[in-house]
């Protein structure tokens, strides 16, 4: 299974802490791919705060591998392994479904 987050939007405050655009939210979105066509994609978002004094990056030098240095820190390992888990869940109810949608017999001319 690969893993791979991406990020939308960056939520910043134009002017915190003695900087500016500094970020406060991350939206996120988690994704998995099992590499033979089946893949599944959890949503959400994440505070982040920075502390005047801290090392800061300026908005237009961010990368995405810090942004999720900071989306898995503020996570935790525990949300991040049972997002993996979630992510395994649907994958496998695509491989094999333990439940299907039906339509009613009254709406299939019936």
């Amino acid at each position: 299974m690969t893993y791979d987050w991406s990020f939308s939007m960056l939520d910043v405050r134009p002017s915190a802490e003695g900087q500016t655009d500094v970020v406060y939210c991350i939206h996120w979105r988690f994704g998995g791919d099992d590499g033979s066509g089946h893949s599944a994609f959890v949503y959400g978002r994440t505070g982040c705060t920075y502390t005047e004094g801290d090392p800061f990056i300026p908005f237009a030098d961010l990368t995405k591998s810090e942004v999720e240095g900071w989306t898995t820190t503020n996570l935790g390992d525990d949300e991040v392994a049972r997002l993996q888990a979630q992510i395994d869940g649907m994958i496998a109810e695509e491989i094999t479904p333990t439940t299907e949608e039906m339509t009613p017999p009254w709406q299939n001319g019936g």
